[in-house]
């Protein structure tokens, strides 16, 4: 729930009804002070929405200010008069509410989100902010803030694997006059020049209701908001007229190179070129090439680069999209022991093949249903659906633009994807960044009123409709017509825990074996008739479980079902295929040591469980034990998991339960548990007992941060205090205003974000807490994390926090059943531990009467410190001289870097 800089991907994702381009509903006015009001009415649950958008951005700010717009979207959540401090956030969570905001190039979003009732105080929030932000601006909430952003540079670019030549990039490809010379996150000097004058000037500049639009989505009447909306904001003064810099297009002039070093261990190359606008002419031809190019096994450099030649670990191509001109980037990580030259020239080679012929007809279709899938899927969620058209107002003043946004993709053709790759893809003007790893080292005023929380709306999920198949296999129905969408889950009660000793990672690369060719489909061909459908299938395993899931849209399921029954059934376990995805899964494995925060968890679990529990090895694996892991074994875990008898289906989506039967039938036809191999057993085993907190320190020198990272034991799935056990965890780490994120991030400035949270398991449960704080208060965040533990467990909880939890739980709960995906999660969570579906209701109702007594009675026992772990990750110098005086053990045990992901 942390406020993040927006990430452009990609893939432009459009939203629109159906693929043939259906209206969204919409009702747009504008205020007098020049407000744009978008409503959009959505009654499938009883939530509301309420997106802003700012047209204010990186590009807008003066020189020597880089990281200002996205600074002052850091500043927005501070509280004016009427909402004081950390109330904004207070005051939604309470109500069952959650927001966030980002900042791009280009514009400043804000969005909230909470249960129908909710809507006229989220109203009301937004509008007091609008009034009064600036006039209540102080030079501790500008350093609060300045050092919380300072903190997410590190943990987001500095401390993160290639983040510091990312960084780079804009300040490589822009001229220094450019508005988007600098990045959006900014720099630390600039950030540091921030002052208060600066930000209320900037409140007073861009923060006005004629440089605005906001969209109200969800479950409410209009003849009751419009009223509101007018009352709260019409009176708000209109400013002056704001003026936006503009650029011409932007280019650069024959090829820069650079290298650069980072603490990483896979050397990278990236490419950039200068491209089309957002929405302009050949910006959607570039999407399209970047698909082809890099999405998929089948896409071209992936053939080349992974499949074929075996010289890199990932490939990537991607439009950055951008108002006044875009950036297209490929991008590949090299195998140890392969130049970035050799990569260099493979990837010139495609690209070059590429301009000269362009995408088949075949490969630009399969994209068009990919995005035409996408389009549908995004409109299941509502704050996809009000960001939307907010995006579609600020860029051609038209909400409802669906139709002609998916139409650029539609009316693409193979020549004109060719022409546009040939301008863009430019070999004499581009830049080319290298990473390679470094060597170790008013008298009345309607807004002074906040509006009363009305009752929640009552809502009782949705029961599903139960059947059996004529193999045995259970299956549970849930209708939803809202969209022309079908989602399926298959789900198989054993996972990682049943990896025989020796062989961690079993279960994992069986699942990812499935769709590596099945049936009479190799792997390409399995690839492209998935894409052909605009399909998706996914295999996972989990600790004590592993899913089958398929989804696409609603005239493909019975086709769409077929590949998935012969990845099930009927999978290929090509050699070559083998060899690939083991050979790629330990690469992956190995780069998970470049990433602290995976490496405190691998240490924590390792340390925590031992060598010979089952969480104590890595799902996924390591490196030794998938290197030993042979294709025999995979075949033979398949036989003995993949059995009608263990498995159960949920399926949720435009299909009537007949229909879905008939098709699960044609499928599955045939299907039965052989009598020749024996079932995978149950796992049996333990929680861990622990004698005492241990300290282990895992030495990363020079690092910025350092990851925090406690574990302990927790409670099971079926322990009738987990309901109470979740609402408590809201309290101390599960929200955005959680005591520890607002220790750690907002009082003290220490992190970017503290969390904490319970794992629930039907034998085994666990509780962690964690931040990625600056190294040079590691010693300081330990003790406040010790505070807020000792804090919490003496019973301090209070009435206000209580009903806050309350609220947030239950509108946690409520948005967990939007959208097919969101039904299906919380199923299967169920049917995995064994549990009614009423359960999901009956939850709702008991979450409500739980008491602040009830949870300071548990408080103690849910935060069993004594019986924990401390991991730290970070600069063992730095970190150990600041151990001294706090309430730890006095052995700290130290791990070298090398044996973090732990023996096999």
């Amino acid at each position: 729930m942390l406020r993040n800089h927006f990430h452009l991907v990609a893939l432009t994702l459009l939203t629109t009804s159906v693929a043939v381009g259906q209206d969204v509903a919409y009702d747009r006015y504008q205020l007098d002070n020049g407000l744009t009001v978008i409503l959009h009415e959505d009654h499938s649950v009883p939530s509301a929405s309420v997106n802003f958008w700012y047209y204010v951005a990186s590009k807008d700010e003066p020189p020597r200010r880089s990281g200002f717009a996205h600074l002052f979207e850091h500043l927005m959540f501070m509280g004016t008069h009427r909402v004081p401090g950390l109330d904004f956030d207070n005051t939604m969570e309470a109500g069952g509410g959650f927001n966030n905001a980002s900042t791009s190039e280009d514009r400043t979003n804000y969005y909230d989100m909470g249960p129908a009732e909710l809507l006229p105080t989220l109203l009301w929030l937004e509008a007091d902010r609008l009034e009064h932000l600036g006039d209540a601006m102080t030079q501790e909430k500008l350093d609060k803030q300045r050092d919380v952003v300072r903190n997410e540079r590190r943990q987001t670019s500095e401390n993160r694997p290639y983040g510091r030549a990312d960084l780079r990039v804009h300040k490589l490809m822009y001229p220094s006059d450019h508005p988007y010379h600098h990045s959006v996150i900014g720099s630390h000097e600039d950030l540091e020049a921030a002052t208060v004058g600066d930000v209320k000037g900037f409140f007073a500049t861009y923060y006005i209701p004629n440089n605005a639009s906001m969209v109200v989505a969800g479950d409410f009447d209009p003849a009751e908001i419009k009223p509101l909306i007018d009352k709260l904001f019409g009176s708000l003064p209109r400013g002056s007229d704001v003026v936006h810099p503009t650029a011409g297009p932007a280019h650069v002039e024959g090829v820069t190179r650079i290298t650069m070093t980072d603490q990483v261990q896979f050397a990278r190359t990236t490419m950039v070129y200068h491209s089309p606008k957002r929405f302009g002419e050949g910006d959607a031809e570039m999407d399209l090439a970047a698909a082809v190019l890099s999405d998929g096994i089948s896409s071209r450099l992936y053939q080349k680069l992974v499949y074929t030649d075996k010289i890199a670990v990932d490939v990537a191509a991607f439009q950055e999209s951008m108002l006044l001109g875009s950036l297209f980037h490929v991008q590949a990580t090299a195998k140890p022991g392969v130049d970035l030259e050799t990569i260099e020239r493979a990837i010139d080679q495609v690209v070059s093949t590429f301009i000269a012929s362009g995408p088949t007809a075949e490969e630009l279709e399969r994209q068009k249903a990919q995005i035409e899938f996408s389009t549908v899927s995004r409109l299941q969620s509502l704050l996809g659906k009000a960001d939307q058209l907010n995006q579609y107002q600020f860029f051609f003043g038209e909400p409802n633009s669906f139709k002609r946004d998916l139409d650029r993709y539609r009316n693409a053709t193979t020549q004109g994807v060719k022409r546009w790759a040939s301008k863009v893809l430019t070999a004499d003007a581009r830049l080319i960044l290298r990473v390679i790893p470094q060597a170790e080292t008013p008298d009345v005023n309607p807004r002074d009123t906040q509006p009363i929380i009305a009752n929640a709306k009552p809502f009782a999920p949705l029961m599903p409709e139960t059947f059996r198949l004529s193999n045995g296999i259970t299956v549970h129905h849930w209708q939803r017509s809202e969209l022309p969408l079908v989602e399926m889950r298959m789900m198989f009660p054993k996972g990682s825990t049943s990896d025989p000793v020796g062989q961690a990672g079993l279960a994992s690369l069986t699942a990812n074996m499935l769709d590596e060719g099945a049936g009479s489909r190799d792997a390409m061909a399995f690839s492209d008739a998935l894409d052909m459908l605009g399909a998706r299938f996914n295999a996972f395993s989990s600790r004590e479980s592993t899913t089958v899931s398929l989804s696409s849209l609603t005239r493909n399921f019975d086709r769409a079902l077929a590949l998935c029954a012969d990845a099930v059934l009927r999978p290929r376990f090509d050699v070559k295929e083998w060899d690939r995805v083991r050979r790629l899964h330990i690469q992956r494995l190995k780069r998970s040591l470049d990433r602290p925060t995976s490496v405190a968890q691998n240490v924590s679990m390792r340390v925590f469980f031992g060598d010979d529990h089952p969480y104590g090895r890595p799902g996924g694996g390591t490196p030794d034990s998938v290197s030993a892991l042979s294709l025999d074994n995979v075949k033979e875990f398949h036989a003995r998991l993949f059995r009608p008898s263990e498995a159960v289906i949920l399926v949720a989506g435009d299909l009537s339960a007949p229909q879905v039967k008939q098709q699960l039938e044609q499928a599955l036809r045939g299907w039965s548990d052989s009598s020749n191999v024996n079932p995978l057993p149950k796992p049996i085993y333990t929680a861990p007992s622990n004698k005492s907190l241990r300290v282990v320190v895992v030495d990363r020198p020079g690092a910025v941060q350092t990851v925090v990272r406690f574990t302990m034991p927790g409670l099971v799935y079926a322990d009738p205090n987990r309901p109470k056990t979740q609402l408590f965890n809201t309290i101390l780490g599960g929200s955005f205003t959680s005591r520890l994120n607002k220790n750690l991030r907002e009082d003290h400035g220490y992190t970017y974000g503290a969390r904490s949270g319970y794992a629930m398991g039907t034998s085994v449960g666990y509780f962690t807490a964690s931040s990625s704080v600056r190294t040079d208060v590691t010693g300081a965040s330990i003790r406040e994390f010790l505070n807020e533990f000792s804090g919490i467990r003496g019973g301090n909880i209070s009435e206000v926090e209580g009903r806050k939890a309350r609220s947030a739980r239950r509108m946690s709960m409520i948005n967990s059943f939007a959208g097919l995906g969101g039904i299906l999660g919380a199923a299967t969570t169920l049917v995995r531990h064994d549990r009614p579906f009423t359960d999901m209701g009956e939850e709702l109702q008991a979450v409500s009467r739980v008491t602040e007594a009830d949870l300071n009675r548990l408080a103690y026992g849910a935060v069993p410190l004594e019986q924990g772990l401390l991991v730290l990750v970070g600069d063992n110098a730095s970190i150990l001289k600041q151990l001294s005086g706090l309430d730890l053990p006095d052995a700290v045990e130290l791990t070298p870097m090398g044996d973090a992901i732990g023996k096999p």
